[in-house]
């Protein structure tokens, strides 16, 4: 697989710091599942991350510091859910390693064929995070945002004005890109996507915002 889109310098050096956001953190890890590319850089910037730390003068740690520390290692995640696309049948999606650890939500149709599905935060942070289901040939309304958004394609192919996105490609986008994807005519299209602020749309789209809960 030959990706043609991928998150920018900066968004993969705030990975590997573990300085971003929760929801677009899912969305990068679910890029480097498909991405060697990035999955080599993000390694390249945590290594770098560790030399950096290991020139800075030590540090006083608090008494309880390494049982906080190995309490955290051993303390037991959540049990993982069934992916609610898991199984077979044309809707049956491989969800990425992170999003199937957290779980999704149940899925709310918003028209024929279109529904979302959201994924819980571990963070009140203004981010919401959430799958996303256009039928094939389907064009999502013209729309655009008022803060940051980021999208992983994890199903089918879209085209956004004349650019083509397809499965593992990854977009960021924000206030004052106001787009129009379509998905192409071969099948449905799934993204995962994480906004800051929701959509900015009008007319009949606006009466939907809070059915799509973004």
């Amino acid at each position: 697989m030959s990706l043609k889109h991928h998150p920018s310098t900066a968004v993969l050096t705030d990975y590997a710091a573990g300085a971003l956001a929760d929801g677009p953190g899912l969305v990068v890890s679910a890029h480097l599942e498909h991405c060697p590319r990035c999955r080599a850089e993000v390694r390249l910037y945590e290594g770098v991350g560790g030399v950096l730390l290991a020139d800075l003068p030590p540090a006083p740690m608090d008494d309880d510091a390494l049982a906080l520390a190995l309490a955290r290692i051993e303390r037991p995640g959540p049990a993982p859910r069934d992916p609610i696309l898991a199984g077979p049948g044309p809707e049956a999606l491989n969800l990425p390693r992170a999003v199937a650890r957290r779980g999704v939500g149940p899925r709310r149709f918003v028209a024929p064929g279109v529904w979302v599905a959201p994924i819980p935060s571990r963070h009140a942070d203004g981010w919401r995070t959430y799958l996303l289901r256009a039928p094939a040939g389907v064009a999502m309304p013209d729309h655009d945002h008022n803060g940051p958004e980021f999208t992983v394609l994890l199903r089918g192919a879209y085209v956004d004005e004349t650019v083509r996105y397809a499965e593992g490609d990854f977009t960021e986008s924000g206030p004052g890109q106001a787009h129009h994807p379509q998905a192409e005519p071969d099948g449905p299209c799934i993204c995962l996507i994480s906004g800051q602020g929701g959509i900015k749309a009008s007319g009949w789209v606006r009466l939907l915002k809070p059915l799509l809960g973004v």
